[in-house]
């Protein structure tokens, strides 16, 4: 019986895959925090679109001059944190760049092995057919010439 296909590179392979699985992950990570930065932002603004509203009501009802100047000072601190939160979706983003290229690195690292992997146990098949028809034609000849002698 032939023994079964060992792929010698087998542990580099699953190093490899492990890898990439784990860069996906960390890409996802990132795709995620940007989107709940960008959901914080939109948030921020609807805050901003209330204040604006809150102080257009107030100041038409007469309210006092020192409550009315809050509002300026909210509406900057505001603006102030949608600008921090877009320089963290800026770096994010280009670490997100750094990652998708650590992916297709680490994903043709992958292919080159299953491509090596394919063509290995290609050649190993045709190895173990080749010796298996040997092996038959072997038994056929040792039958014939049994066949002969009697």
């Amino acid at each position: 019986m032939a023994k079964k296909y060992k792929f010698k590179l087998q542990g580099l392979m699953k190093l490899r895959e492990f890898k990439e699985k784990r860069v996906k992950l960390e890409l996802g990570e990132i795709v995620s925090e940007i989107q709940n930065l960008k959901d914080e932002i939109t948030a921020i603004e609807k805050q901003i679109d209330e204040a604006y509203e809150s102080f257009h009501a107030t100041s038409k009802n007469g309210a006092d001059g020192k409550f009315l100047q809050f509002y300026p000072f909210y509406i900057q601190g505001k603006r102030e944190d949608i600008k921090n939160k877009e320089n963290l979706i800026y770096s994010l983003e280009r670490r997100m760049e750094v990652k998708r290229k650590e992916l297709s690195e680490a994903r043709g690292e992958v292919k080159v092995l299953e491509n090596l992997r394919e063509k290995e146990f290609t050649a190993w098949k045709k190895e173990t057919m080749k010796k298996a028809q040997e092996d038959i034609d072997d038994l056929m000849t040792i039958r014939r010439n049994l066949e002969k002698g009697h």
